[in-house]
């Protein structure tokens, strides 16, 4: 990771399986969450950890509780969890391009007119002014508003950071280096694309080592954070796709990010 983890923490998977059901319509309530338009309805499962190796009676791999992880390749670019419904953008060895699995981005920002301001993207600062990234580059916000530039990533204009616990959800146990399932990481050879249009080499990478030594970026701000001044500004969590820790970092270390969509979101 570029730069030093001020904090580090690991964080369970939820204890017990919990499924989600959209009910339909008259169910919403204002501010609530809501399934993604376009989106699969069915009920969610909590995935298992992958892990399927025991090592003592009565451990992970002897009782694998929660669902078994399961996961489409939607052919685009694209990668569904069955479990979660959760959309999932692939990574590539396309240097230069979106989603280049070496790029590398700050969490955040400070704004052009007002030094004071951070951002993650210009609708942050005041009026006329612009979001820069911290360390040059752009933010992992201005990053995902460009999947979202029309005609957008596989024609999907909805496409988010992911919160700690959904990116957590693609963490596969039973391997490491990187510690996810075969459809995050196959087909990875050199100038391998992935641009949603149907018409590229297959190919899924998963950063486990490089400047930033696997360390992918969440939207999930670290608690004891707004403790600081300014609020917020110090820390942010992220999943280390070498061993599968999941560490808060500084919002001004430059670290790799993978898109999501779907779910329920606001």
């Amino acid at each position: 990771m570029d730069g030093t983890i001020i904090n580090k923490s690991s964080l369970a998977l939820i204890a017990v399986s919990i499924t989600l059901a959209w009910a339909g319509a008259g169910c919403s309530q204002s501010g609530a969450a809501q399934p993604s338009s376009g989106c699969s309805l069915a009920p969610q499962s909590l995935p298992a950890t992958g892990q399927t190796t025991s090592y003592a009676a009565g451990d992970d791999g002897d009782i694998k509780a929660g669902a078994p992880l399961s996961y489409q390749d939607n052919g685009d670019g694209t990668v569904t969890d069955r479990n979660t419904n959760l959309m999932w953008e692939k990574k590539d060895q396309a240097s230069g391009g979106l989603h280049y699995w070496n790029n590398t981005y700050a969490w955040e920002g400070k704004c052009s007119n007002s030094s004071s301001t951070l951002c993650g993207t210009d609708v942050d600062c005041p009026s006329g002014g612009t979001c820069n990234a911290i360390g040059g580059g752009i933010t992992i916000f201005q990053w995902v508003a460009q999947l979202n530039t029309p005609p957008c990533f596989a024609q999907h204009c909805d496409w988010r950071i992911p919160n700690v616990k959904e990116l957590q959800t693609i963490v596969n146990y039973q391997t490491y280096l990187p510690p996810v399932s075969t459809a995050f990481n196959n087909n990875c050879t050199s100038a391998c694309t992935v641009d949603g249009g149907h018409n590229t080499q297959a190919c899924s990478c998963t950063q486990s080592a490089g400047p930033s030594k696997g360390y992918y970026w969440t939207n999930s701000t670290y608690a004891p954070s707004p403790l600081v001044q300014p609020p917020g500004s110090m820390l942010a969590w992220g999943v280390l796709f070498g061993d599968g820790d999941v560490l808060s970092a500084g919002k001004t270390d430059h670290d790799y990010i993978r898109a999501v969509r779907c779910g329920f979101v606001r």
